[in-house]
């Protein structure tokens, strides 16, 4: 068998190329079985919560019970924004958002999508959705 060190090196790296064309299509194909983490942002504010405000409350007694707004608005400081979105892989969830709105220091009006209970939502999370 006449073979040089060329044509062994020709092999290899022809081996080494085919291997990697490979290696890339299968790690291709397995990325859309890969976990995809599920990602919360904002503020999550119950329906018990809001239930507890009350018109004319001040400012520092609703952050008490909602927590910090996740917008405040520079050129509307009497607005808070309480933002709440869950992604989920594969699963479609709803994007809740709540606005509460002040004159002076007292709490004026409460507007917002109909928010979850505390149950609902753990359900929600767990998968339970009836």
């Amino acid at each position: 068998m006449n073979t040089t060190p060329h044509t062994n090196r020709r092999s290899v790296k022809l081996f080494v190329a085919t291997l990697a064309i490979c290696l890339l299509g299968l790690l291709t194909a397995c990325g859309s079985i890969l976990y995809k983490a599920e990602v919360a942002q904002g503020n999550f504010v119950s329906k018990e919560q809001v239930a507890a405000l009350k018109l004319g409350m001040p400012r520092l007694q609703v952050a008490d019970i909602l927590g910090t707004p996740l917008l405040v608005s520079v050129f509307h400081a009497d607005r808070w924004e309480y933002v709440f979105n869950l992604k989920r892989q594969g699963i479609d969830t709803p994007s809740y958002k709540l606005t509460v709105y002040f004159k002076g220091d007292a709490l004026d009006k409460i507007d917002g999508s109909n928010m979850p209970t505390e149950q609902e939502f753990v359900d929600s999370l767990a998968g339970n959705k009836k």
